[in-house]
């Protein structure tokens, strides 16, 4: 269960522009529904603009501790190096707001969906990389899904520490050669 503290102006707020508005009972006097709002994405999170502190507040909140929320925004911060824009997708399994996640994806024309999905609850990455991409290396911390061989994102890298960030940008760059073919 989470608890949102605010006056009912701050957290009607918070609910629209999370997407997150309770349903209306339909007795007739329901406004009509809003259109759904743009998804949210910043190239720098650094920056003082509106979409940069969403995205930090997304993982502060989210984050089961406060070493994993540094570890994300750290990760996130230096995949924005990378050319990349980060962005908050909401998933198609549960519209509870518990299961969203952040993507990272490519700067360029959007000819893929993301290089990687960051979990900001526990850290977790998945990244558009196959067993065959990773062979190569040889590190605990690189996990391999079992999935179908179609399956595009085969490969996670939970953020478990330091040496975790580093390694999973090495992976983010692997991603993003093959999605910008170079």
């Amino acid at each position: 269960m989470r608890i949102i503290e605010g006056t009912v102006d701050e957290i009607i707020e918070y609910q629209t522009r999370t997407n997150h508005v309770p349903p209306a009972e339909d007795d007739g006097t329901a406004a009509p529904e809003k259109e759904a709002l743009p998804t949210r994405s910043t190239s720098a999170l650094d920056s003082d603009d509106e979409e940069a502190f969403f995205i930090k507040q997304f993982v502060y909140t989210r984050a089961n501790d406060g070493g994993t929320a540094n570890r994300v925004l750290t990760f996130l911060n230096r995949a924005l190096e990378l050319k990349t824009v980060v962005a908050i997708g909401e998933s198609d399994r549960t519209h509870d707001g518990y299961t969203d996640y952040i993507m990272v994806r490519d700067q360029g024309p959007k000819k893929y969906g993301a290089v990687v999905y960051v979990k900001p609850g526990n850290g977790g990455l998945t990244l558009r990389l196959r067993p065959e991409d990773v062979n190569d290396l040889d590190d605990d911390r690189i996990k391999l899904r079992n999935v179908a061989q179609t399956q595009k994102y085969a490969v996670n890298c939970p953020l478990n520490d330091g040496d975790a960030v580093d390694l999973a940008l090495v992976l983010t760059e692997r991603a993003l050669k093959k999605v910008r073919g170079n």
